[in-house]
């Protein structure tokens, strides 16, 4: 194929080795990529905070944050799609209906706000969480905008919980994962990787069959999709190993699969 004009890449469990850092192997083929021209997007489920230092390594055309819902570009203010007020509490009700056991947070593209009854992992550093509320109407009072809400379980299952949430309220808004805890991911309905990724595309004059993108979670799956090549790792969830998806499979993200992908398409293009 002919060299791409943008590569997409996901983080964690992607780009991001075991130590959680970016490969020499990696950091070089983006780079050598850049240099050829080729425009280098991060796409991700982080919120902006925690990507600021990995983007430094690449010089990126775009740093898509929270599953789309934020975007920074160079030069400009950040792009955010965010759920309204409105909806956001329609969102919790019915979650709260269809999953009791669930407490909430909010990310706002800055700052994460949870409430009491949110189970916050103990590796979270305190100086990442602005303010824990009572409840979710003080939450949803004192984080704004929600450019994601998330949705938490200690005890069900992250796949059974997204069937419910599915099912509950996925007429009103994306739902997904990018881990194996009980961990659901919401955006505003439309906002996805996938999407943001177009918008960006659509804005550079690039067609879709000229954009790679990796990934390894459900929450790629949007963005490896609509790409004219997607690129699954072998290391990833196997809803996107199932050959019927059509896509790629890059070699583990403990194994430099994107880099060593990036070169092959370097070296054929």
């Amino acid at each position: 194929m002919a060299l791409p004009r943008v590569i997409a890449t996901d983080l964690d469990g992607t780009l991001l080795g075991r130590t959680g850092e970016v490969s020499e192997r990696n950091r070089r083929a983006l780079n050598t990529a850049i240099e050829a021209g080729i425009r280098v997007v991060i796409v991700t489920a982080r919120p902006p905070r925690t990507t600021t230092a990995i983007a430094s390594l690449f010089e990126c055309a775009a740093v898509v944050c929270g599953n789309g819902a934020h975007t920074r570009l160079p030069g400009r203010d950040p792009l955010v799609r965010a759920i309204d007020r409105q909806t956001s509490q329609v969102l919790v009700d019915e979650l709260r209906s269809s999953l009791p056991e669930v407490g909430f947070g909010v990310e706002t593209g800055t700052d994460f706000y949870h409430e009491s009854g949110y189970y916050l992992e103990p590796w979270v550093p305190p100086g990442w969480v602005a303010g824990v509320l009572d409840d979710t109407d003080a939450l949803l009072a004192a984080a704004d905008p929600v450019t994601k809400l998330l949705a938490r379980s200690r005890d069900t299952p992250v796949h059974v919980m997204h069937e419910a949430a599915v099912a509950s309220v996925g007429s009103l808004a994306e739902v997904t994962y990018s881990g194996k805890g009980g961990l659901l991911e919401l955006s505003a309905f439309g906002v996805n990787k996938g999407s943001t990724l177009a918008l960006l595309c659509q804005e550079w004059g690039v067609p879709r069959e000229e954009v790679v993108a990796f990934g390894d979670m459900p929450n790629d799956r949007s963005a490896l999709t609509w790409a004219g090549t997607g690129y699954a790792m072998e290391s990833g969830h196997p809803e996107l190993l199932d050959p019927a998806l059509g896509l790629r499979v890059a070699p583990s993200s403990f194994e430099d699969g994107v880099g060593r992908v990036v070169e092959e398409l370097l070296e054929r293009g």
